[in-house]
This record gives C-alpha cells, sequence and structure tokens, in this order.
C-alpha cells in the first residue's frame, strides 16, 4: 500500500539523523510525496509526545536512534499513532545492548563484589538482585514495545539487522534499506566545484596533497592515530565538532597537536562540507562502526575515501582503500598519494555508487516499505 502524505519524526538538533532525515523527505517529495519533517529536541519526551498527536499524515517514519529519545516516550508515542489508526516505520540506525543504561546497570549487578560482613552482604546481594530485576524488565519491555507498535522496522548495516531480536521476533516486519549516499550541504557538485577556489578560500595550501577527517570529533574516528599515520609532506585536516558525548577528545588532540605541523583543525561545522570539497581523499579509522553519514558524504562528492575494515564499510567496496591497523591506515594513505591512478579508480568507484545508493533509489525502497 502506498500513501501521498508521509511523516517524518527526526532530530531537532545537528545530528547525521538530522541531515539523514531531510535528504530522505527531498527524496520523498521527488517521488511525488508530500512531506512533513518533524524535528524533536534530544531526550524532550514532551515535545515528542504532542508532535505525535499533531500528525496529519496516514505513515509516520520515524528516524531514530537511542541517544534521541527516551525509550518509554517512544513507545507511548507509537502508541498514539497506531491508535490514530497511522503505519509506522521505524527506520533504527544503530541498535546492539551496549547502547542502553540499563543494559549497563544490569551487568554492573551481576558482578556485584562483597565488601563486608556475611549478612551486609547478603542484604545487599538481595538489593542489588532486586535492582537488576526491574532495570532488566524496563529494558526489555520498552523495546518489546517499540517493535510491537512498529509496522515496519528498517536498518541500514547488517550489524543493527543482526540485533532485531531485541526488539521483534516477527522477521516480516524487518527491512534492510542501505544508507544512501547523502549530499553535502551548501557545496556544488563535484563538477562544478573549483578546489583551487575552495582551497583559498580556506586558507589551504593549493598544491599541498590534503587528506580531511570530517564530522563530529569523538575518539572512536581515532584521529591522533590518523594524524601519527599522515605523511609528512601530506596535509590533514581534521573538520567538524566535539561530540557531546565524548567531551575532552579535542583537548586531547590538540595537546598532542604540538608535535605535528601538517595538521589542521577546523571546527566551524559549517565549513565541514567545503573540506570534504577542497581535500584529495577523505580518511576515516573508526575503531566501529554501523554506518557512516560522513563515508557517505565523501562518496557524493567523489572523494577517494580510507575506511575500516568494519564491514559497515563493506558497501563501498573499491571506492575506499581499507585500513585494518595503523600500519595498513599509513600504507592507504601513501597509496592514495603517490599513484594518482589508485586514487582515479577510487573516484570512479565512487561514481557508480553515487547513483547505485541515490537518496531516490533508497527513498523507492522505503515507500516499497510501507504496509
Amino acid at each position: 500500500m502506498t500513501a501521498r502524505r508521509i511523516a517524518i519524526l527526526s532530530s531537532r538538533e545537528r545530528c547525521g539523523i538530522q541531515t539523514y532525515a531531510a535528504t530522505l523527505a527531498e527524496a520523498l517529495r521527488s517521488l511525488g510525496r508530500e512531506v512533513d519533517l518533524v524535528g524533536i529536541g534530544w531526550w524532550d519526551s514532551g515535545e515528542l509526545l504532542r508532535e505525535a498527536g499533531r500528525v496529519r499524515a496516514d505513515v509516520v517514519i520515524v528516524e531514530h536512534e537511542f541517544a534521541l529519545y527516551r525509550n518509554l516516550a517512544l513507545a507511548v508515542a507509537m502508541a498514539r499513532l497506531k491508535l490514530a489508526g497511522k503505519r509506522v516505520l521505524l527506520s533504527m540506525h544503530e541498535l546492539e545492548p551496549d547502547k542502553f543504561w540499563n543494559y549497563h546497570k544490569v551487568v554492573a549487578a551481576l558482578h556485584y563484589k562483597m565488601r563486608g560482613s556475611p549478612l551486609g552482604d547478603l542484604a545487599r546481594l538481595a538489593w542489588a538482585t532486586l535492582e537488576a530485576a526491574q532495570r532488566m524488565l524496563r529494558y526489555r519491555l520498552s523495546l518489546w514495545m517499540i517493535g510491537a507498535f512498529a509496522d515496519r522496522i528498517v536498518f541500514h548495516s547488517p550489524r543493527a539487522a543482526g540485533n532485531a531480536g531485541l526488539v521483534t521476533g516477527d522477521a516480516r516486519k524487518v527491512v534492510e534499506i542501505p544508507h544512501f549516499v547523502e549530499p553535502l550541504p551548501g557545496v556544488p557538485e563535484p563538477a562544478a566545484a573549483d578546489k583551487a577556489e575552495l582551497r583559498r578560500r580556506l586558507g589551504l595550501p593549493l598544491e599541498r596533497f590534503t587528506f580531511v577527517a570530517p564530522g563530529f570529533i569523538v575518539r572512536r574516528k581515532r584521529l591522533i592515530e590518523v594524524m601519527t599515520a599522515t605523511p609528512p609532506d601530506a596535509l590533514l585536516v581534521i573538520a567538524g565538532t566535539e561530540s557531546p558525548h565524548d567531551d575532552g577528545y579535542l583537548d586531547e588532540i590538540r595537546r598532542h597537536l604540538s608535535g605535528f605541523t601538517n595538521v589542521v583543525i577546523d571546527t566551524d561545522y559549517d565549513r565541514m562540507p567545503l573540506h570534504v570539497m577542497a581535500a584529495d581523499a577523505v580518511v576515516l579509522f573508526y575503531r566501529d562502526a554501523f554506518q557512516s553519514g560522513v563515508a557517505s558524504n565523501a562518496i557524493w562528492a567523489e572523494k577517494p575515501l580510507i575506511a575500516p575494515a568494519d564491514p559497515a564499510f563493506d558497501m563501498y567496496g573499491g571506492a575506499a582503500l581499507r585500513a585494518g591497523s595503523e600500519q595498513e591506515l599509513r600504507e592507504a594513505m601513501d597509496e592514495l598519494m603517490r599513484r594518482p591512478e589508485a586514487a582515479e579508480r577510487a573516484r570512479s568507484r565512487a561514481r557508480e555508487l553515487k547513483r547505485e545508493y541515490s537518496p531516490e533509489a533508497m527513498a523507492r525502497r522505503y515507500v516499497e516499505a510501507i504496509p
């Protein structure tokens, strides 16, 4: 069944989910659908419930990661939507036990250590057991409710889909739709971009081979290791802002900066797309990932990509040189810099992937998933 009018619930705050939802909305509109894009403040349960009650569309797509909404509030909002006769697609960008506070509390209770008299420890052990039981119930019941109230559950990576059993046991509800190749905001198509002019605008050297590590500055991107691996005659630009969920990492990077003359940090997030377009290659050295919006930005910009060996990046095969270790990272950076034919092969494959995983192509799969 199709729908003319679709509402997308997403983040109002700047993050990858926000830009993904905005791009999806435009792609659905290009397919002739009316789309209402509704932004919700992080952890603002009241706003989530109010906006869910105001939805007029007959289909609702909830673009979701568990840092955006409280589980119980999301379950209640989805229940209201179902009672109002809406069809709900839950689009889950990340899903695994480690994402949940109550999961960590249960694990901590299982590892309770005795620390007093036998009777005192027995009382504390009983209390820890009760605490773990109620947290286990809250953790799994809220996830069960979220899965029960969704008509379809969309996953964007094999890693997230592998944890589908946390929210549903009904395989008929589960749909895999790859993360689309997401355009960079505020910059022209690569064919129209003037790299030299962009570098002058950004104050970067015109002739030096430049790598960029874009997006939120978080520890799992291993940026200090990327700094160390960058060839001395190349330039590395770290372009993005510090994540509110990883305080202190930017300061740690800056403390290392004194030992490097070939690293630039630009924390103006609005300039990040310009840096991607001005660079010769994009380097991402995630410790782990579900999928990556900035990797898709690199493909859209038709840039050679260096990506970790994590399966999340398998879809970019041919456009990405894979690096499973720091030594392989150094070799990949050196290969792109010294061998123009390797960079050109990666760019050519990026152009193919850009068409294959376009927002419009993936939006059609969303439409096909509507029950």
